[in-house]
């Protein structure tokens, strides 16, 4: 922290918020934009993960019931081909009590060598409903079925972010005391405009810093106007960047 920072004197806040709290607040155009963002990150992503675990979930629910209560017999395979995204497959048929199922699955990648039609294939199944079954010592999903999910959680995680930031503004423009922040560093962002830190001194003269983006280039040196919560000065931002407004 930058102990000679020049904090400006006799520095007003906006007129919008020297009123009562809580103020009463507004979403701006841009947190429209990042709640429907948001929305569609979360509600799209969800999707796409509930489906990427689908199956996985479903393997992992049958191995447990066929490990509770199952029996195992000799199949026969009757047929071998690949399926997209699920990889190899097999089909394969079997009796139990006198009756002949059929089943088919996925065949892990360290039994493909070798596997021909006809040939033998032990079957694990349910006794009570041999319709439930699968080749036994195969029970359960692919080793990397959580993969896709890891990478499908993304898009909810990012949905969840972006409406945590606007709840977060929401609070700041209700309840923040504003002050004169003044600009220490200043770089360029990533994704355009810049980003900037800054210091700035609480109602009880404590000094605190912060940081965001914005889109104008600050200058070092220059005050911005800061929002700051009095019970946890950590949580600031410049008022300027907030994705809410005081409500008329």
């Amino acid at each position: 922290m930058d102990s000679n920072v020049s904090f400006p004197e006799g520095w007003t806040a906006p007129t919008e918020l020297t009123g009562a709290l809580p103020r009463k607040t507004r979403m701006a155009r841009g947190g429209k934009q990042m709640a429907v963002g948001g929305t569609l990150f979360l509600l799209c992503g969800s999707a796409v993960l509930l489906f990427c675990f689908r199956e996985p979930a479903q393997e992992m629910a049958r191995t447990a019931a066929l490990r509770r209560g199952s029996s195992e017999t000799t199949g026969v395979v009757t047929r071998q081909w690949s399926k997209g995204r699920s990889g190899e497959m097999v089909s394969y048929t079997f009796t139990a009590s006198g009756v002949a199922f059929t089943g088919e699955c996925s065949v892990p990648i360290g039994h493909l060598a070798g596997l021909r039609e006809a040939d033998p294939l032990p079957i694990r199944f349910l006794s009570s409903n041999p319709a439930m079954n699968h080749p036994a010592g195969w029970e359960g999903p692919d080793p990397d079925w959580w993969v896709p999910c890891v990478f499908s959680a993304v898009f909810p995680a990012c949905g969840i972010v972006l409406i945590i930031g606007l709840r977060r503004d929401r609070q700041l423009l209700a309840e923040g005391v504003p002050t004169a922040g003044v600009v220490t560093k200043r770089s360029r962002g990533s994704r355009g405009g810049y980003a900037m830190e800054y210091q700035f001194r609480t109602e009880d003269g404590r000094v605190a810093e912060g940081s965001g983006g914005c889109w104008n280039r600050p200058e070092i040196g220059s005050t911005v106007c800061v929002l700051y919560l009095p019970q946890n000065p950590r949580r600031n931002k410049a008022y300027s960047e907030l994705t809410y407004r005081v409500a008329q």
